[in-house]
């Protein structure tokens, strides 16, 4: 199937089953995605402000000051970071195990009839470890730069952000290329594991297998639907941002009249049909997945006939 062919029948895929949209939302809030949904309504710190906490803090650290304190901290970090990927992992297993299975069933493939959410989990779980690894190795260099900047700032006319992206450009790139890996391989090892009832390292050797075979093909595709996916989120974070700095400051002033009530009900309205968005878009990449893998399915899983 070509690839516009999997992108336009994915997307007939979801719209025929609204069900997938809440799933997909779920899957997408859970794994870190309520982060960026709350973020229009969070108070960012300025860079004097955190320069103010930050600063001394990684100063002690560097020295070698408040240890014990360090290692609390790192300790409760380790903790909730397990709690979440475990806890928040099994919820998003769940929500993506039932979104494949319905799109299977759009596109006539049968799937397993074994339980499977502990192996999707295991499977997702193991495809991080690329993304974590990254994720470490970029960390490092980031918070050197950040502790630089904030210190002996480079250029204060330029917020602080830009001038750590732009003096660690690599950072980004490491991050972007092991979070497109993690998530192609994880994707065709989940669909792999509902479909056919394969145990989590083979079906992620065949999505390893899979992304060197089709390296090009996979990475359309990603970058397609993440695109989608990330311009949905910004279109709908920046209209929320505008409507939620209105209403506050409204609100600040004392002003109750008909416009406040307006703006309120728009935010909410805003917020909500935003939530609708991201359910479709990230619906929609999830079909993309579980369409394309379709196809590979022939020689190891059944098929209904579509007739």
């Amino acid at each position: 199937m070509s690839l516009g062919a999997t992108l336009g029948r994915s997307l007939l895929d979801v719209l025929a089953r609204p069900s997938t949209w809440p799933l997909a939302l779920l899957g997408f809030l859970v794994r870190g995605g309520w982060l960026v949904v709350i973020a229009p309504v969070v108070v960012v710190p300025t860079p004097v402000g955190l320069a103010n906490v930050v600063a001394p803090f990684l100063e002690d650290v560097a020295f070698g000051r408040r240890t014990g304190e360090v290692i609390v901290i790192g300790f409760v970090a380790a903790m909730v970071l397990m709690g979440w990927l475990i806890g928040g992992g099994f919820v998003a297993a769940v929500a993506e195990t039932e979104g494949v299975r319905q799109v299977a069933e759009e596109e006539d493939v049968a799937v397993s009839d074994r339980q499977v959410v502990v192996r999707v989990l295991a499977a997702r779980l193991l495809a991080l470890v690329p993304l974590v690894i990254g994720l470490a190795w970029a960390a490092v260099r980031l918070v050197a730069v950040t502790y630089r900047e904030l210190t002996v700032p480079s250029d204060v006319a330029v917020p602080i952000i830009w001038r750590v992206l732009l003096s660690a450009p690599e950072a980004v790139v490491i991050v972007m290329v092991t979070f497109l890996a993690s998530e192609m391989v994880g994707a065709v090892a989940s669909r792999r594991i509902v479909v056919v009832g394969q145990a989590p390292l083979p079906a992620l050797r065949a999505g390893a297998n899979r992304l060197r075979a089709n390296l090009g093909r996979m990475l359309v595709l990603a970058l397609a639907t993440n695109g989608v996916v990330l311009a949905v989120l910004l279109t709908t974070g920046l209209a929320a941002t505008a409507m939620w700095g209105a209403l506050g400051d409204a609100l600040g002033l004392g002003d109750v009249s008909l416009l406040t009530t307006v703006l309120l009900v728009g935010f909410v309205g805003l917020f909500l049909g935003g939530l609708v968005l991201i359910g479709l878009a990230c619906a929609w990449r999830a079909a993309v997945w579980t369409v394309d893998a379709a196809g590979t399915f022939g020689g190891v899983g059944d098929t209904r006939s579509s007739g």
